[in-house]
């Protein structure tokens, strides 16, 4: 058998997660490659979505970076097989998955500080990433969330986008839990694209806003059904981030993000604002709106303790 598979072009990882390293114990593993891009490219396996990344992209859920900064030349292509063989992972005829150099990513478990929210010093800090933030979105023409243009559908989706987003925030600082699972409804699927504009917003609040201690993880239920009532009305890959997202699972530069915001660490919190701002065509930005709602209502529940 080596033999057949010896003249396969074989693609090194760089970093895996457990997800994804966990196909090399499933024997009768069969999956189809679904979307191909220059950095990323998707693979459906058992109604899961898992992807290759290239070596530029930051480690994410169900991924394996590659060494390869682009994919354009490989000779890969939407229906080609993947497959377990000899405990190799092949694509096709003409690659071999090669796991020799390739390390664990581990995902981080971030815990918020409850006692920071009480502290005048935090609350300042909360106030100067939310004004950070609002001064990155207001140059941005991308997101849905800051349609000016004339497309009557999307002028319609935005008009949506922009009133579920306030009623969601109001009914979370009056912690009326009555309604919300009816408002995450109406937002799963919002938008366009492979991930969703409400999609998106949803996985950038809840990386916050949800982490555990947080003052408003009591919320966890009603986001839990609302998403799961309606993921089948989004994209399949969406889906899917807003399930790793009920279980705090997300890209590396978000959480790197997350944990400067709880660190109240501002050496490099800039930058990750942008690292995440520039995630695809929209959905960075479309997720900076969440985390910036996110950093609003968090210094809003923190106001109730300091004088």
């Amino acid at each position: 058998m080596k033999i057949s598979t010896s003249h396969r072009q074989i693609l090194y990882g760089l970093t895996a997660d457990s997800h994804f390293l966990n196909l090399l114990n499933q024997p009768n593993m069969i999956g189809k490659v679904e979307q191909v891009f220059n950095k990323a490219i998707n693979i459906s396996i058992n109604n899961s979505l898992f992807t290759l990344l290239s070596s530029q992209l930051d480690n994410a859920p169900n991924s394996c970076r590659l060494i390869n900064k682009d994919f354009s030349l490989l000779q890969i292509k939407s229906g080609d097989d993947f497959y377990l063989l000899d405990n190799e992972i092949l694509i096709n005829e003409g690659y071999s998955l090669s796991f020799s150099l390739c390390k664990k990513w581990q995902q981080p478990n971030i815990i918020f500080c409850p006692n920071k929210i009480k502290q005048k010093s935090y609350q300042s800090f909360l106030l100067a990433q939310l004004n950070t933030v609002d001064l990155i979105l207001s140059n941005d023409k991308r997101s849905l969330f800051n349609y000016l243009g004339d497309n009557v559908f999307y002028l319609s989706s935005s008009r949506i986008l922009i009133q579920l987003r306030t009623h969601l925030i109001n009914l979370l600082k009056m912690e009326q839990h009555e309604n919300l699972v009816s408002v995450i409804n109406q937002l799963v699927g919002l938008g366009i694209g492979l991930t969703p504009s409400g999609d998106d917003y949803l996985v950038g609040l809840m990386a916050f806003l949800l982490l555990e201690n947080h003052p408003a993880h009591s919320f966890y239920p009603e986001f839990y059904q609302g998403i799961v009532q309606s993921k089948d009305r989004t994209t399949p890959i969406s889906a899917i981030t807003l399930e790793k997202a009920l279980k705090k699972e997300y890209r590396e530069n978000m959480h790197q993000l997350i944990q400067s915001l709880v660190e109240a660490n501002e050496t490099e919190i800039y930058s990750q604002f942008l690292e995440v701002f520039n995630i695809g065509s929209s959905s960075g930005s479309d997720m900076l709106f969440g985390i910036r709602d996110a950093l609003y209502l968090t210094h809003y529940f923190g106001e109730k303790y300091v004088d």
